[in-house]
């Protein structure tokens, strides 16, 4: 019976230890962070399917030339054509998980800059409706709340 009774005591010890290896987490870091999302992945070896695992995706959006001028060019419509990230080194600014970016649209006269937000959502920069995400209180970062939410 007492070797039930350490049994029973040892195994809910180790759940203890388990659950309390959970939580916990550094939240002081980077906002860009976001938890890894789980995505089904299809397992291939020598092209044929073996059956499918948890894919983990997981990174920051990054506040690079390259990564605001991806996120720029995926807001092009066919009304309104291409945009580009506009040139020089003040078409982007960056804080706290939000950007802002000046973005050429149209082509030839019918081309005008205009100002588009992003927040950062894991690896990827979301673009967000100024019209929502400016209006005071916002969670438009101040370091880049004017260029963002007052400017063209």
């Amino acid at each position: 019976m007492s070797s039930l009774r350490t049994l029973s005591v040892l195994a809910l010890a180790a759940a203890a230890l388990a659950v309390a290896g959970c939580g916990g987490g550094d939240d002081s870091g980077d906002q860009t962070t976001t938890p890894a999302a789980s995505v089904p992945a299809t397992t291939t070896t020598g092209g044929e399917t073996t059956g499918t695992e948890p894919m983990v995706t997981t990174g920051m959006a990054k506040c690079t030339e390259s990564g605001i001028s991806a996120a720029v060019e995926k807001t092009s419509t066919q009304d309104s054509g291409k945009a580009v990230l506009a040139p020089g080194a003040d078409s982007y600014k960056c804080a706290d998980g939000w950007a802002v970016a000046f973005a050429n649209v149209g082509t030839g006269q019918e081309q005008i800059t205009t100002t588009l937000v992003f927040e950062a959502e894991g690896q990827f920069w979301v673009p967000q409706d100024r019209a929502k995400v400016c209006p005071e209180p916002s969670d438009v970062p101040k370091a880049i709340y004017d260029l963002a939410c007052n400017s063209n």
